[in-house]
């Protein structure tokens, strides 16, 4: 593998924006991570080099190829595929104050004037931040060299970025600062540096030879073609970590509009595997193309829906879908960390009424974490634009306007991925280089040569444990057949009856036929249909159409004449799924789950994270979420203070600290000191934070100002608050310089919400 990182310095502020302001005084936002870093995503960085590489095939010495062709082979087409993968360029160090606002007007082109009600304002990232990059191809030939020879040239002719490049926004230099798969020897002169070398390779076969021409990749010879029958099944744990926002898209109701799953299916990763099998395999052999097509399509290899887990404590949590047969109130629902008025299984609550406010009873709805104390969970999301810009003229094109919603970085997802037999789990690793215990880089789902997609991740061997979405034995959750009990779809489920009509509820006779558990009673049941589709890229046509049960559909079930080697039945059930597509994830079931009436069992479900999956300090399950915490207990110190003013001027208070938590929000931009400093006002009483300007006194005259004037309540009754204020900035000030913005905000939104409060109590 060849993987070139870049160094990008702005020389001017810039503004790449996320498509959606923020607040009342920001009409336009830059496009920031989940944890508020700011970003430069891969789909923009394509699109410069893609510029700077056809500016460079203008050239006299270049004029000799063909434009569209080089293009294709660096950047890839809807005919050829991408070679080179281009990541999201993330800041080398964070700042403080990353960024600022400014103010612009839309001038009419006839008048020369401004055009009434066009001021907007946008956030602009400052002069001097720096962000690295990293572009990649899986081969390291000389082909590669000689295409990274021109992503280099390509990467030196960039000057400008963002929006308004040529108003003086986004100037811009690319300078490669580190390589990886290259040998240090093959350097000539002694300490040139990567980039010199690369662009001496770029003059020397480029503008004066030709480069190399693509071959076919190698193939692996040391695979060794295993028939083994099947034996124990071998169960491993995969573990993924998003390192860049993750899009698997699901049915749009438009074409610009891509919505991601707030999974990943196992389709997915059946398909990442497939292709890395596909490469390093000579899959003309008929031996290999045997193996391939038994572990890819015939059950050799059971591939997982990865579920979102809850990471604390360098531990993960793993999710189930919320079952429709447990319910909540929908006045007080269960939500989060908050219990609420409860979880009831749905077949005992009376009239579907809430026992404590009779209210209605609805599904959880959500992911419920599986621990003792239940919580629901749901995966943090974000929304971003994308445009595409017309290679001509270098302007957005007209009605080519996407929306992007994806998964956030810095989240982890968990299944089990089942192989059937000790040998086919060693000739997936032989076909597909993965390796246990090892972290591995997968892209997977839509623009992953663009910025988005990369995954790390880690597959450990789990033959012991009960599996991770259930966690406990069936022997303990099941004792009697013959009395009800649950029946839960954890994924997923597609039947076909012997007429190829697929259900859409829980009826007897395809359970019957399906379970092989003999007779079977229905007392209650809860389900809900998805259409599953897809698109196969090879053929250009869409997939087969099914109809699935959701997963968390639910049925009350009991045996009339259960088999007597019905609890190996079961378990066996449990480990293979019910129903068609399997190996993609779907029909994994459970018996009486211990999530509806026995969740006080569950108490061994977390995970321990090895430490090379661990989150990097810039996520915000580590240092933000920790910062905030102290915060906010800094804050608490000081409510009292500002309560007893409160209790004494409610209508002062209200509007004045009202007024003063709108000026924290607007410079939160500033320093803590000069907030400090504003705030003060035992010294000099003039200079105070409520005073009147000394220019508007002097306009309306001296005399007149006497008249109308009334005393600042800052230096007066509220001067304890002013005082408590300062106070959480003097302790805001003592923390990181990457804190002190977002802080400061929330002091605002801290303030704003006691204003808020009647009559001093709670809101």
């Amino acid at each position: 593998m060849l993987a070139l990182t870049f160094k990008i310095k702005l020389r001017s502020n810039y503004h790449i924006g996320a498509g959606y302001g923020s607040g009342f005084n920001l009409d336009s936002a830059l496009l920031r991570e989940a944890d508020g870093t700011p970003v430069l995503r891969g789909t923009t960085l394509a699109g410069l080099l893609r510029d700077g590489a056809y500016r460079l095939l203008k050239l006299p010495p270049l004029a000799k190829y063909p434009k569209g062709e080089i293009l294709d082979r660096l950047f890839g087409s809807p005919a050829q595929a991408k070679r080179w993968r281009i990541s999201s360029a993330r800041p080398v160090e964070k700042r403080s104050a990353d960024a600022q606002v400014a103010w612009r007007v839309r001038i009419d082109l006839r008048t020369r004037r401004v055009e009434p009600q066009k001021l907007f304002s946008q956030e602009e990232g400052v002069v001097g931040q720096e962000f690295y990059f990293t572009v990649t191809c899986l081969r390291n030939d000389d082909v590669a060299l000689d295409e990274a020879a021109f992503l280099v040239a390509a990467a030196r002719n960039v000057r400008q970025l963002g929006r308004s490049r040529r108003r003086g926004l986004g100037e811009c230099v690319i300078h490669l600062i580190d390589v990886e798969g290259v040998d240090e020897a093959q350097k000539q002169t002694p300490g040139q540096s990567w980039e010199e070398w690369f662009l001496g390779r770029f003059d020397r076969v480029w503008m004066q030879g030709n480069p190399s021409k693509i071959a076919r990749p190698a193939i692996k010879s040391d695979i060794q073609t295993i028939s083994a029958p099947r034996d124990a099944v071998v169960r491993i744990r995969v573990i993924v970590r998003l390192d860049e926002p993750l899009l698997i898209a699901q049915r749009a109701s438009s074409g610009n509009q891509f919505d991601t799953r707030p999974f990943i299916p196992g389709g997915v990763l059946q398909g990442v595997l497939a292709g890395r099998a596909a490469e390093l395999c000579d899959l003309a052999d008929p031996e290999i193309y045997h193996d391939f097509v038994y572990l890819f399509l015939r059950g050799g290899i059971t591939f997982p829906v990865l579920y979102p887990a809850y990471f604390l404590n360098n531990h993960l949590y793993p999710t189930i879908p919320a079952p429709l047969a447990l319910w909540t109130c929908s006045v007080v629902p269960f939500q989060e960390e908050s219990e609420g008025h409860g979880v009831y299984p749905a077949w005992v609550s009376e009239n579907n009424r809430c026992p404590k406010c009779d209210g209605r009873l609805e599904p959880v709805g959500e992911f419920v974490i599986l621990k003792r104390d239940l919580y629901t969970f749901l995966p943090q999301r974000s929304y971003e634009m994308h445009l595409r810009i017309d290679k001509e003229n270098q302007r957005a094109a007209k009605g080519d306007l996407y929306g992007y919603t994806v998964l956030s970085t810095g989240q982890y997802f968990v299944g089990e991925l089942l192989c059937a037999g000790e040998a086919a789990w060693q000739r997936l690793q032989e076909m597909t280089g993965v390796i246990e215990k090892t972290p591995l880089t997968w892209w997977l789902g839509k623009g992953r040569q663009r910025g988005y997609g990369k995954v790390t991740a880690w597959l450990e061997r789990c033959d012991d444990p009960p599996q991770s979405w259930i966690q406990w034995p069936l022997e303990q959750r099941l004792i009697d057949p013959a009395k009800p009990f649950t029946l839960t779809l954890l994924t997923d489920t597609i039947i076909i009856n012997p007429w190829g009509q697929q259900p859409t509820a829980f009826t007897e006779d395809w359970l019957e036929a399906t379970l092989g558990l003999g007779p079977v009673e229905i007392h209650d049941a809860y389900a809900r249909t998805r259409v599953v589709d897809g698109f196969n890229a090879t053929l250009g046509l869409p997939r087969w159409r099914d109809l699935a049960l959701v997963a968390g559909s639910m049925a009350w079930i009991s045996l009339k004449n259960p088999p007597d080697d019905w609890e190996a039945r079961m378990q066996r059930l449990e480990a293979e799924g019910i129903g068609v597509r399997r190996n993609e994830g779907f029909g994994r079931i459970a018996f009486n789950h211990p999530v509806y009436e026995q969740r006080q069992n569950i108490l061994e479900s977390a995970i321990p994270l090895d430490s090379q999956m661990w989150l990097g300090r810039s996520h915000r399950e580590s240092e933000w979420e920790a910062f905030m915490e102290c915060w906010e207990d800094e804050l608490e110190k000081h409510r009292s203070a500002l309560m007893k003013i409160k209790r004494h001027y409610n209508k002062q208070f209200d509007k004045c600290f009202g007024a003063l938590a709108s000026w924290l929000h607007m410079h939160s931009d500033a320093p803590c000191e000069e907030l400090i400093e504003r705030l003060t006002v035992m010294d000099d009483p003039e200079k105070a934070f409520g005073q009147p300007d000394k220019l508007l006194v002097t306009a309306i005259g001296e005399q007149e100002y006497c008249q109308r004037a009334k005393g600042n309540f800052f230096t007066q009754a509220g001067k304890e608050g002013v005082y408590a204020i300062r106070e959480a900035l003097e302790y805001l000030r003592k923390e990181d310089a990457y804190h002190h913005r977002r802080g400061i905000e929330r002091l605002a939104e801290w303030i704003t919400m006691l204003a808020r409060e009647e009559k001093g109590g709670a809101q």
